[in-house]
């Protein structure tokens, strides 16, 4: 049971670590060749498939070019084995028209045996976030 308690408890960080806008805590705990995916292509500029550190700090810069995100609430949290599960709600900003939106979503993470994330997918409404970003 501690191996469920420490990957969940690891995610709580993570959410921290990105609403301090922590970004070497998050990418620490990430392995050499983490798969990140992130829904959206073409419509969305951060979106799309990354590996490695060096190509999610793209991502993340990505973002940080693309959204204001004022509100990252994780709601739950639920672990089997090395896989953890969590959804939640954000506000965001988006900087070329300055239009806020909302969305719920969830996000799921693979731990390998070292604790490090090895595999990310995120699910969100796309749709209300081109939406924001269109004129």
């Amino acid at each position: 049971m501690e191996t469920l308690v420490h990957h969940g408890q690891k995610v709580s960080q993570l959410y921290d670590a990105f609403n301090r806008r922590d970004l070497e805590m998050i990418l620490s705990n990430l392995s050499n060749d983490c798969i990140w995916e992130v829904m959206g292509q073409p419509d969305i500029p951060f979106a799309g498939i990354y590996h490695g550190r060096e190509d999610i700090k793209e991502f993340f810069g990505k973002l940080a070019n693309t959204l204001d995100i004022t509100e990252m609430t994780p709601e739950h949290i639920l672990e089997n084995g090395n896989l953890v599960v969590a959804t939640g709600h954000y506000t965001a900003m988006a900087l070329t028209t300055n239009k806020r939106f909302s969305s719920t979503w969830a996000m799921i993470y693979e731990f390998n045996e070292e604790g490090q994330c090895v595999h990310f997918r995120d699910c969100y409404d796309t749709l209300a976030c081109v939406r924001a970003m269109t004129m």
